[in-house]
Formats: C-alpha cells, structure tokens, sequence
C-alpha cells in the first residue's frame, strides 16, 4: 500500500482552506495508516517510507532539507508536492514527479478522497490527477494541440525550453514518447470529451 505524509509546520494552515469535513476525513486516513501529518522532520530517512511526500515550502527553505529532499526524490523515484501560498503558477516538474502548487490549491476538498485513492489504487499519472482532476487527459492533450498550432507538427522550431518540455513531457506521458500528428491529438481530443459530455 502506498503511504502519504504532509508536513507543514503550520497546523492552523489546512483550517484555512478546509472544511471540518475534509479535515475529519483526513484525520481517519490518518488512523487508518495512509497518512502522516508532520510539523518538521529532521532526517530525510524519517520519510523514506512514504510513496508521496507533499511539505509546504517556506519549511523547506528555512529547515535547510530543500536540496536534500529534491536529491532523495530524484533517486527513490518518489512523487512531491510542494505547496506555498506565494507559488503563483501550478506546475509539474522533474518528470511528473514533483507538483509546485499553492496552497489555496492544494488544500482543498478533494485532497482525502485523492489521498484515499492514491493509496488503495495505481493512479496513472497521481499528480497530474491532482491538479486537473478526472480530466487530467483532456488538459494535456490540449495544451499539446495548442503547441502544435504554435510549431507545427515537426516541433523542429521549439525555441523555448519551457515549451520544449512541455511538449516532451506530455509526449512521454500520453503516447510512450512517440510522436504524433495533429490529426491524432485531435481525435483523442474528442474520445476525451466524450467521457465528459464536453461538446
């Protein structure tokens, strides 16, 4: 079973943004062993256990385990959520294994249920799941159409790296790497929407 652990050295944090629902929710994942709820850590080992290790950023910096812990996530494969009130922009980075998220974001209503399923299920793509929900396949492949319509099929022109990673990661996420044509993207664009009832 896959085991989460958010550390926050702020408890009153998650008050803010949650409902006394959610936090009753995450209260029972916690005793049911999915999750631990830590201030601060004082060895990197002492999360070597969890599958998803999500920490609020401003304890990273100031605890001096920042480089550490982005060191341990690289070589254990593990998955990272970094949430902060002052991250304006969501992002996925280091090959789908980390998500840069604000904390208005991550602290929302769905985080017990998306824990809950993370640990009982083998989520394709957990983080990418997080941020864009059940559609999380219908984003990428439109954020994909969108870059074709900027470079083309070729992608040969790619003069951002931004977008020249992004590409490659949803590249590698949706099709195993393999390149494909517009006319693909948008076909499963509309399979896609169909599941949504998008028109």
């Amino acid at each position: 079973m896959n085991k989460v652990v958010i550390i926050d050295d702020r408890k009153e944090r998650k008050k803010l943004h949650l409902s006394e629902a959610a936090i009753s929710s995450l209260e029972k994942l916690v005793l049911s062993g999915k999750l631990d709820v830590m201030e601060s850590i004082n060895d990197i080992e002492e999360i070597a256990n969890y599958s998803l290790i999500a920490v609020h950023r401003s304890y990273l910096i100031n605890s001096g385990v920042y480089n550490n812990l982005l060191d341990f996530i690289k070589k254990s494969k593990k998955l990272l959520i970094i949430f902060s009130g002052n991250i304006s922009h969501n992002m996925i980075m280091n090959d789908g294994r980390q998500l840069n998220i604000n904390a208005s974001d991550f602290y929302i209503e769905k985080l017990p249920e998306f824990i809950n399923r993370f640990c009982e299920e083998n989520l394709e793509s957990p983080l990418l799941q997080y941020m864009y929900g059940d559609s999380w396949k219908l984003s990428l492949l439109l954020q994909y159409r969108y870059l074709l319509w900027i470079y083309g099929d070729g992608f040969d022109e790619i003069d951002d790296e931004e977008d020249e990673s992004l590409e490659e990661r949803i590249r590698s996420i949706l099709w195993n790497g393999q390149y494909v044509n517009q006319q693909q993207v948008c076909k499963d664009i509309e399979i896609e929407k169909t599941k949504f009832h998008y028109s």
